[in-house]
């Protein structure tokens, strides 16, 4: 890579990293409840030097099986940052670091620098990307660059160090997170591609793949092998209660697709799959492909959730867009409209921008708006104004955040692995939220030893009800704001016999 080619990525890398940080440092809290799990699990490790696995929280008490790789290395910067500080930084300079795989690989693609530096600058502002990592606290913030590295690195993989920096990247992305099977799957589907196309396939190819696949399950098979037993196949779903699973495994639309990725590299990187599968050859163009296809099936099928499917189909396509970008300007520097290339490029980069980069940062604001200051006031009273052993009823959406901002213990949590009872849970909190009898609400609370209610905009939204329809005598509303806390008064239930 030239001196001007660096120092041009560099530029657009921190043009990236400015406005994520920008908006990472808008609001001084996370923008998902999903965050304070990990904020939670970095916090521990970085003062007990361990995550926590025995949960006396969630569900009230529980064990949880996660990789803790994330939180290690978050963790190792927040020794010399605040917390909160080290999360945002550290992955916020991971995603923005994109910006140099997307290059590279587009440089391989196309050997042209022009459209390479475009496609690097894309993927800064794939929407859904930008919007769901900016302000959020999650592993896929490393995972996915690192991902597009290993892409890069299996493309040189006839490089020692390129197959040394492969074997190191597989080995972390594994142990990290389960992203690394649409991967893998990609890396079949790719392996099918060339055989279908009669193509030779290459031995080093071929033979890193196969132990790719075959590593890549033997470690998951071990590191998840408890929880495979307990669920089976259903632990893809994750467990979680048929009334809700639409929330994380949601159908893709098209309509949704084109406003999470952008219409120009879903439309323009369509049309590359389409050219490259029945008209043109080329093997590396088959990889990207293969990792689309990998993507979309998963996506099709709902195996995978859909704003981190949404991410990686995303990128994949704006890789492909490169090439259509490759292919555009040779055409038309070659046709009797040339005279008018630096117009076409000039309407492609605003059609970049307002279709793309707006939209991403339109996302941004709205996600993190997703969690109000006024929750997180309230879930601080909470922690100030109840005993340490309370039992909080919340939405699963809220669990984690009662758990790390008002360090309580909760019915109900996002995290449903290894809860055989997590079905009935969420009936009885969605029964406490709409029941209109006093007598079934204090069973229920008895059931669980809990003592307050959380009742939050996400609760009325998710169960339909402006107001609880049975606060009488055994209820007070102790906190009232936009968020109300009610507090369970005296009432018990008795059997007489």
């Amino acid at each position: 890579m030239s001196k001007r080619a660096a120092v041009i990525l560099l530029v657009l890398f921190a043009v990236v990293l400015a406005a994520r940080l920008y908006f990472a440092f808008s609001i001084p809290y996370f923008s998902s409840d999903d965050s304070y799990f990990h904020l939670r699990q970095i916090e521990h490790i970085r003062d007990a030097g361990f995550p926590v696995f025995e949960d006396g929280l969630s569900f009230s008490g529980r064990t949880q099986i996660f990789s803790p790789v994330f939180h290690y290395f978050i963790a190792f910067f927040a020794l010399f940052l605040p917390v909160i500080l080290a999360a945002k930084l550290v992955t916020n300079i991971f995603a923005a670091s994109l910006v140099f795989f997307v290059y590279l690989i587009s440089k391989k693609l196309t050997n042209n620098s022009f459209v390479s530096f475009a496609a690097a600058f894309l993927s800064g502002f794939v929407p859904v990307f930008f919007a769901n990592t900016v302000t959020q606290l999650s592993p896929v913030s490393i995972v996915i660059p690192l991902i597009f590295l290993l892409v890069y690195a299996f493309m040189n993989i006839k490089k020692k160090p390129w197959l040394c920096c492969y074997l190191v990247l597989l080995v972390i992305l594994t142990a990290m997170h389960p992203l690394i099977l649409l991967f893998v799957l990609g890396l079949c589907i790719y392996l099918v591609f060339i055989l279908i196309e009669k193509r030779k396939q290459k031995r080093e190819e071929l033979e890193i793949s196969l132990f790719s696949v075959f590593f890549v399950l033997w470690a998951h098979f071990i590191m998840y092998k408890r929880l495979l037993v307990f669920h089976g196949p259903a632990v893809i779903w994750q467990n979680i209660p048929p009334e809700i699973l639409s929330n994380y495994f949601a159908e893709a639309s098209i309509l949704g697709v084109i406003y999470n990725i952008g219409i120009m590299p879903f439309v323009l990187g369509l049309y590359v799959i389409y050219l490259f599968s029945f008209k043109k050859k080329d093997r590396q163009s088959y990889l990207i492909i293969s990792f689309a296809a990998a993507a979309g099936l998963l996506l099709w099928l709902r195996l995978v959730n859909l704003d981190i499917g949404l991410m990686f189909f995303g990128i994949v396509l704006v890789i492909l867009f490169a090439q259509w970008f490759n292919y555009f300007l040779d055409y038309v520097g070659r046709s009797r409209v040339s005279k008018f290339l630096y117009l076409s490029v000039a309407l492609v980069f605003a059609g970049l921008i307002i279709f793309s980069v707006y939209p991403s940062v339109e996302m941004a604001e709205r996600s993190a708006q997703k969690i109000s200051p006024e929750e997180i006031s309230a879930l601080e009273w909470i922690s100030e104004n109840t005993p340490r052993d309370a039992v909080i009823v919340a939405v699963p959406d809220e669990g984690n955040l009662i758990n790390a901002v008002a360090e309580r213990r909760n019915v109900v949590d996002s995290r449903f692995l290894l809860q055989s009872d997590a079905k009935q849970r969420f009936a009885d909190v969605k029964r406490i939220y709409t029941a209109y009898l006093e007598i079934e609400v204090v069973s229920l609370l008895d059931k669980y030893g809990a003592g307050y209610i959380y009742f939050s905009d996400n609760a009325r939204d998710l169960f339909g009800r402006q107001e609880l329809g049975y606060v009488d005598q055994c209820f007070e509303k102790v906190y009232d704001k936009n968020i109300q806390v009610y507090q369970r008064k005296g009432c018990e239930l008795k059997v007489i016999k």
